[in-house]
């Protein structure tokens, strides 16, 4: 289809008869504007086909290669983060970090219509429910997760829980100049 850059014409409607034209080219225009986004959409899903059996391999060497960094970093933990949990190298930081925080449910037996009744039964809990659809307000616990003692999750049936996990992170500065270049090509 030809890339034809449309301008809109200035429309003069004086009576009925124009009124019904400047309708019908409308809906030419729209019918032009679909099939345009139809071809953009076609080109857009053939490239993406074309590319995505290279993207799929990379991410699989990036995921065997991280999860080996990572084994490695697990299994000498002691001795590469002795002060922090992290390590910086020219080209990226690496180590471990904490997820955000996350309220759940104290245990796989308790639902959140559980934790919402019990809520709703707790005098100083009416501010963790959502007027309207009533549910549980997951932000506000969060929010004061410091203040919430531990009784009051226990009655509530919730807890507050953060995971570890490992990252690696190439330096903006740095990455820039490693684009393009193919490791196995410079070791050849």
């Amino acid at each position: 289809m030809p890339s034809k850059t449309l301008r809109p014409q200035p429309l003069s409607i004086t009576g009925p008869e124009a009124l019904d034209a400047a309708v019908a080219d409308v809906v030419r225009l729209k019918i032009t504007h679909t099939r345009l986004q139809a071809a953009r959409d076609h080109e857009l899903a053939g490239i993406e086909k074309k590319h995505e059996p290279a993207i799929q391999g990379s991410a699989a060497a990036i995921g065997e290669a991280e999860s080996a960094i990572r084994d490695y970093c697990d299994a000498h933990r002691a001795e590469l983060f002795p002060v922090n949990k992290s390590r910086e190298t020219g080209l990226a930081v690496f180590g471990f970090e904490l997820t955000p925080p996350r309220v759940e449910t104290a245990n796989k037996k308790i639902k959140w219509g559980d934790v919402l009744a019990r809520l709703s039964r707790l005098k100083w809990a009416a501010s963790y429910i959502r007027t309207g659809k009533e549910t549980v307000d997951k932000d506000a616990l969060l929010a004061d997760r410091q203040t919430l003692t531990p009784e009051q999750c226990t009655a509530a049936g919730i807890q507050f829980a953060q995971d570890e996990q490992f990252f690696l992170r190439p330096k903006p500065e740095t990455a820039a100049d490693v684009v393009g270049t193919d490791r196995r090509a410079v070791r050849d």
